[in-house]
Formats: C-alpha cells, structure tokens, sequence
C-alpha cells in the first residue's frame, strides 16, 4: 500500500488553506468524497485512486498528532520524517469515531443517490479486496476486519462472523477458508499455494500475501466459491490466522 509521505501536500490535495479548521476539512472532504467515491465513477480506476488521496489527507489533517508530525516534517525539510504507512492512516481513521463519523454521512447521503453502501464498505474500499489477475498468479490487497476471527468454524460461521451482505432473495454461496501463517510468513508476505476444497471439486490458486498482514485479514478470490445456477460462481474468502 502506498506510503504517506511528508512531500504530499494534504491542503493542496483537499484544496483547503493551511490551517483549515476540523469543521471545514471535514465539509471539503464530504463534498470531495461524494464527487470521487467509486460506486459513483464505476470502472474510473482514477476516480478510485482519487478517493482514496482524499481520505488519506482527511485522515491525516484530522488527527492532531499526525497533522503535527506531518507539518513539522514539511518545515524541516525531512520528509521521511512522517512514517506512517496509509495503512497506518487509515486504520486510525477507523478507530477515531470523531473524524470517522463522516462515512455516517456519506452512507446516507449516497443511500439517496440510490447507492447501497454502509460503513464497511468504505473500509474495503480504502484498505483493497481488489483481485487482480496477472498469469495465473492472484493478488490480493487486505480488507481489514474489526476484531480477530478465529480459524475454527469458519466454513459453518463464516458469513455471520465476517459480516457479509446477503441481498433479499438473492443467493450468494461463499465459502470461507482459514489461511494459517507463521509470525515470519506474515511479516515478510510472499507467495502461498492454496487448495480450496468446495463441495463441488477442489482448486488451487497461487496467492501473494501482503508484506504485514494482520490475523483476521479476509482475502476475497472472486469467482472461487460455490457454483451457482447458470455457471457463475460465488466468491471465496481466506482468513489469515497466525500462529502464535
């Protein structure tokens, strides 16, 4: 996941003054976020790129710590001076209910421009769950979950413990599987060849594991769950569990 960096200028990037008060970067990243947010640019790769710079400078400006660190790297001229990953940013984001409080707004006001979205949605959208396809080989970007998720019973639990939407009177067969890891396969990341034994037949997939990930991270294969009438498929999911 990109780096924030202390070059980036989050003011430019949400076009608010230097100093900007909470109020209105909050208000400018509302108005931004409704402009830019995928659901609303489909197959706009840009637009989703966008959305997510907006959201890291929110995340930033808004938290007072990181708005000081940022600052003060600027003016020091050390731009490696600000470490945090946009990971790192936006998980704060998540778990900080003043500045997080904004997706509650954008979830209602794209509810009336016919969008169905919720909060969870916003973190998928930020944190990855994109499967990108490249010569056979899947990779995956983490979608981060709130609490961990134990690898036990998950195939029976999966889509109750993992949250996932079922639309009405629709059928959505996923399967859920527990990917375990070392601590060291987990820090470093790499490449893992997975079997995924559905009712309906086995089949392995080579998936790269981000450098960092985190026990309870869902990994989303789509089109890798049970099969559905008509010849599609469901998705499957792979939920990291570390060892030790």
């Amino acid at each position: 996941m990109a780096r924030a960096r202390g070059d980036v200028d989050y003011y430019a990037v949400l076009g608010v003054a230097p100093g900007a008060s909470d109020e209105e970067i909050r208000r400018t990243y509302r108005r931004l976020a409704l402009q830019w947010h995928p659901d609303r640019n489909r197959g706009d790769a840009r637009a989703e790129e966008r959305f997510k710079e907006i959201s890291e400078a929110y995340a930033v400006l808004m938290d007072p710590a990181k708005r000081r660190a940022w600052e003060a790297a600027r003016q020091g001229g050390v731009t490696a001076g600000f470490p945090h990953s946009r990971e790192d940013v936006f998980r704060d984001l998540f778990n900080d209910p003043r500045a997080s409080a904004v997706f509650e707004e954008l979830t209602r006001e794209l509810e009336r421009l016919g969008l169905r979205v919720n909060r969870q949605d916003f973190e998928r959208t930020l944190f990855g769950g994109r499967v990108v396809v490249t010569g056979g080989v899947f990779t995956i970007s983490p979608w981060r979950v709130l609490g961990r998720v134990a690898g036990t019973g998950l195939r029976a639990l999966g889509r109750r413990l993992l949250g996932l939407p079922a639309r009405a009177g629709q059928a959505r067969p996923d399967v859920v599987f527990p990917l375990q890891l070392t601590a060291v396969e987990a820090h470093r990341g790499g490449r893992r060849r997975v079997t995924l034994s559905r009712p309906d037949g086995d089949d392995e997939v080579l998936v790269t594991i981000p450098p960092g990930v985190r026990a309870g991270t869902r990994l989303r294969l789509r089109g890798k769950g049970r099969a559905l009438p008509g010849g599609a498929r469901g998705d499957a999911y792979l939920v990291v569990d570390i060892a030790g």
